[in-house]
Formats: structure tokens, C-alpha cells, sequence
């Protein structure tokens, strides 16, 4: 079984997929931004990503921040990232994939509405927070200010809510673990 996870940035996507793995140690999760990251580490693609975007290698690593302030609010350089990561990083989700295909995988990600992976899940969840909560987590966990956060929620999705099976609206915990019991109980564990 798949499940596909998706919200705007400071949703909880990962927070939902831990409490889903917690019901049950069958369910594995991949939270795809980590995949991404680690791609930015492979030589040829830090290569590919320095000379597009005219940026520098430091400790041989590419500055995900730096690298973020440019795509983040510009699509085409959204869309050029994406080609030059976007092979590499599928090859990686499909070996998670292929590595667990017995159990229940939680992909996590907020472009995942745009990926195969979305079309070929068993149920599509989508993560709901209130903008000053989602605004709060989101620098708080990124290291960036409030504006970086505005400039990045503009180039967000504008996710068809009746594209999802489930919409979790995610504030108060008890609530949100509540409403995940329910998704387990209803979808997963009768299979």
C-alpha cells in the first residue's frame, strides 16, 4: 500500500506520517525532502547545479539556502532544479520502494501531487495548518525569516482539495492524532 502525504510548508506532512509509523511497524515513511538533499550531494549534480545557477561549492557542499532563494519564488528556476535533480531522486524513492514493497509506505512531500507517485497511491492525504502556524514551524525548522517564508509560499501548490481522500486539519494534537486513528483504522490496518 502507498500512501502519498502533501500540504504547504509547516503543515505537519512529517509529524502525520510519524504518528501514522508509531500505530504500526509495518508502515515505513520517506520524506522525500531528505532524498533531495542527499542528491545535492552527489558529485555530478552538485557540478550540474553550481554552473546553472552561478553558485559557489563550499566544503563541498552547494548552500541549500542560498540555492533555495532562487527557486523557491521563481518557477523556471523551480523547473530547471527540478531537471537537473529530479531523475536521481525517483531512482532513489523507487529503490525505497522496491526495498519495502511488503509494507505500507508513507511518501511525505509537498510537490508530490506533481509525481507519478501521487496517481499510483492507495489514498492521498493532505495536510491543513493555519498560516501563522505553518509560518511559525517553518522558520523555526528552516533557520529562515518570516519574509524568506512568504516569498516560498508563494510558489507553493494550490492543492485541489477533491484530488485528496482525507484532509487533516492539523492544530491541536489530540484532534490530529484523533483523525489519523481514524484514516489507520478505516484504510490500513483492514489490509
Amino acid at each position: 500500500m502507498i500512501i502519498t502525504i502533501t500540504g504547504a510548508s509547516g503543515s505537519g506532512k512529517s509529524s502525520i506520517s510519524e504518528i501514522l509509523c508509531s500505530l504500526d511497524h509495518n508502515i515505513v515513511h520517506l520524506n522525500i525532502d531528505t532524498v533531495g538533499h542527499a542528491i545535492l550531494d552527489m558529485p555530478e549534480i552538485k557540478k550540474m547545479i553550481s554552473k546553472k545557477f552561478h553558485l559557489k561549492i563550499k566544503d563541498n557542499k552547494i548552500n541549500r539556502k542560498e540555492l533555495g532563494g532562487l527557486v523557491f519564488n521563481n518557477y523556471r528556476n523551480m523547473k530547471q532544479l527540478s531537471d537537473i535533480t529530479w531523475e536521481a531522486m525517483e531512482d532513489k524513492i523507487d529503490q525505497f520502494m522496491a526495498k519495502n514493497k511488503d509494507k505500507t509506505i508513507i511518501l511525505d512531500w509537498i510537490l508530490i501531487p506533481k509525481t507519478k507517485y501521487f496517481n499510483e497511491s492507495n489514498i492521498n492525504i493532505l495536510v491543513q495548518a493555519d498560516f501563522n502556524t505553518r509560518m511559525k514551524r517553518a522558520t523555526k525548522r528552516d533557520g529562515i525569516n518570516e519574509v524568506a517564508f512568504i516569498e516560498r509560499e508563494q510558489a507553493t501548490l494550490d492543492f485541489t482539495k477533491n484530488r485528496f481522500d482525507y484532509i487533516i486539519k492539523n492544530g491541536d494534537i489530540k484532534q490530529t492524532r484523533k483523525e489519523v486513528k481514524k484514516i489507520y483504522d478505516a484504510c490500513i490496518i483492514s489490509r
